[in-house]
């Protein structure tokens, strides 16, 4: 019964395919990622926000483009949380998506949120039905403004700052892969997304007071590259991530017992969970501030 009912749970989360993969660090971590980034902004920035946002904070709008996912008229973002590319594919000449992906969508809200006269943005992809057996295509399109286009964004520089978004294709970003977590049967994609950073038991706010100790040496070195460089980053990241020891893999390697991963592999992860949340922040302050460089005083 036990293998029934896995075999069930991992058949519900294959035939959910892009939409499982849409969710990333869970709340907290996108929160953490968005506090430390509004924490490290210059105050023109600051200043800027405040015109866009009034009194809500980057944190509070980080977790929007999760909160819509139950929408439907907003499926077709789903497949901008996340890039695939396998471990033997290489950047350059990768086969991007025709929906779009992480990458593209970053450059394209920058454009965007770079120009102060810019009122509007309209984002439009084609989406599938929501059943597994549906083979329907539609067209779907919003229009958005600065506020929408800052929540995206802010959120989807988290995202690729968490391995599993830049993901292997195969197993779908982790979510393919069964393991028990504490003895809690989850998909390796919920444990980075949620799990590893709840095990610490801070508040957002506690956590980036913590993460927001970073030396000027490691900011200036954090912030130089590109969104590309920073998704290679996350993909080579991924060997901490499958590396369960002498435990094989769940799901895709054919294995009926789930890699089992308690103390030992939390330790070994946490420090790589909190570098990528801290980098987040600070790639975030440093993008933020150039797209605001041309914004009125």
């Amino acid at each position: 019964m036990k293998t029934f009912i896995l075999t069930c749970f991992l058949g519900v989360m294959v035939m959910a395919g892009s939409l499982s993969s849409a969710f990333a660090w869970g709340q907290n971590g996108h929160r953490i990622t968005s506090e430390i980034a509004e924490r490290n902004l210059s105050p023109k920035s600051l200043a800027v926000l405040r015109s866009i946002l009034g009194e809500e904070t980057l944190a509070e709008i980080s977790t929007w483009p999760d909160d819509i996912r139950s929408d439907g008229t907003w499926d077709f973002v789903q497949p901008w949380h996340y890039i695939s590319i396998e471990d033997d594919e290489s950047w350059e000449g990768l086969e991007r998506a025709e929906e779009g992906d992480l990458l593209l969508i970053l450059e394209e809200l920058e454009t965007f949120l770079r120009d102060p006269a810019a009122k509007s943005l309209t984002l439009s992809s084609k989406v599938k039905g929501r059943s597994a057996s549906s083979t329907l295509e539609i067209k779907q399109e919003k229009e958005i403004g600065k506020r929408e286009a800052l929540a995206f964004y802010v959120h989807f520089l988290g995202d690729l700052h968490q391995p599993l978004h830049v993901g292997r294709r195969d197993d779908k970003g982790g979510n393919r892969i069964l393991v028990e977590w504490f003895d809690e049967e989850l998909t390796l994609h919920r444990v980075w997304d949620e799990m590893i950073i709840e095990s610490a038991q801070l508040s957002y706010t506690e956590f980036a007071t913590f993460l927001n100790r970073v030396a000027k040496q490691n900011r200036n070195e954090w912030t130089k590259a590109s969104y590309l460089e920073w998704a290679k980053e996350s993909k080579e990241l991924r060997a901490f991530v499958y590396d369960f020891g002498e435990q094989r893999g769940g799901y895709s390697l054919n294995v009926k017992e789930a890699p089992s991963l308690s103390y030992g592999y939390r330790h070994k992860v946490m420090p790589v969970v909190r570098e990528q949340l801290a980098k987040g922040g600070i790639r975030l302050a440093s993008k933020l501030d150039a797209i605001f460089a041309d914004y009125p005083e």
